[in-house]
């Protein structure tokens, strides 16, 4: 019976470090990348994130931004954007870089999502909610923020004695 446990707890030890191997470091970088890309998109300026964020194949065009920043986000155009939060977790296979357009205080916040497969180029981007992001982070072994965003107010409470 000792050696069937010996034998599993070192099977799972395993199985578990070589899962910690195949997690790609996640390069500082990437908060920044993403960050310059929701202000470029909020201001228009779709050359500079052609030439500014370091995708691992061909690089998206000016115009191709253009149609994703006005297809995919409503609340974007000409607005200032936040950039306080951000966060980043690891699907199994990619990092998602995540920033909501506005401060996260609903589900329904726009969110810019970077991809990549090795923590230090992108490989793809979309657009969610937040409501999806929290579910897809909350989910993940692997969650690094920029700058967590904390919903909660704190409150102070006189206690009688």
């Amino acid at each position: 019976m000792k050696r069937i446990f010996c034998c599993t707890f070192l099977a799972i030890l395993l199985l578990t470090a070589a899962a910690l191997a195949e997690v790609p470091s996640l390069s500082e970088n990437m908060f920044n990348y993403a960050k310059g890309t929701l202000n470029c998109l909020a201001s228009g300026a779709y050359d500079k994130i052609v030439t500014s964020v370091p995708f691992s194949g061909v690089s998206p065009s000016a115009d191709e931004w253009a149609g994703f920043a006005q297809g995919g986000f409503t609340d974007l155009a000409g607005s200032t954007p936040q950039t306080k939060y951000a966060v980043a977790y690891w699907t199994g296979s990619s990092w998602k870089i995540a920033v909501p357009v506005s401060e996260p205080s609903s589900g329904s916040v726009e969110t810019l999502v970077l991809i990549s497969e090795d923590g230090q180029s992108v490989t793809g981007y979309g657009c969610s909610i937040w409501s999806q992001v929290c579910s897809e982070y909350e989910s993940s072994s692997y969650v690094s923020w920029n700058a967590e965003y904390n919903s909660s107010t704190s409150a102070v409470v006189e206690m009688d004695q």
